[in-house]
């Protein structure tokens, strides 16, 4: 990828990898439009602290709790996406970051601005997060899968059965 992409271009690319391994990408001019889109397609939906503090006028609902049982649909907000992976990063304080791994359905809302072109990139962010004192900061690209059990595929054993990254314009 060249290394001085439009935010076009870092969208475009970053969809197509991030499809390839089966998450759904969705791409909303504002947060007001963002929330529009929980409303119609979610249903009830739950929202972490870090989508109130990153997104706030699309984080309209219930805070999710981590309760031990799966919620079938969390927003959660990624502090940033990969192009080159189709990666998203999730920097959830412990208290959300169970809601994340137990729901069925994980939404994960990214700045447009904050898609970045490589890996390189993302990597010295993540250093950047645990140097700020980000705990469990990782990189989530697609939904969980495993093939431990007999070598048969298995979705949404280790997190969210299926993972839906919303890039949300500066509108």
């Amino acid at each position: 990828m060249a290394d001085v992409a439009t935010a076009a271009e870092l969208w475009s690319h970053f969809t197509a990898k991030a499809e390839l391994v089966g998450a759904a990408v969705m791409r909303t001019a504002s947060q007001d439009s963002a929330r529009s889109l929980f409303r119609a397609a979610a249903g009830e939906v739950r929202f972490t602290d870090q989508v109130g503090k990153r997104f706030p006028r699309a984080a309209e609902g219930p805070r999710a709790e981590h309760t031990g049982q799966p919620g079938a649909e969390v927003v959660a907000a990624a502090e940033f996406a990969v192009a080159e992976t189709g990666s998203v990063a999730i920097n959830e304080p412990d208290a959300d970051r169970g809601a994340c791994f137990l729901s069925e359905r994980l939404w994960l809302l990214v700045a447009e601005r904050d898609i970045l072109a490589t890996l390189d990139q993302g990597m010295r962010r993540m250093h950047e997060l645990v140097l700020a004192g980000a705990r469990h900061p990782l990189l989530m690209t697609g939904p969980s899968r495993t093939a431990d059990i007999e070598r048969v595929l298995t979705i949404g054993v280790h997190g969210p059965r299926a993972l839906v990254i919303v890039v949300v314009g500066d509108t």
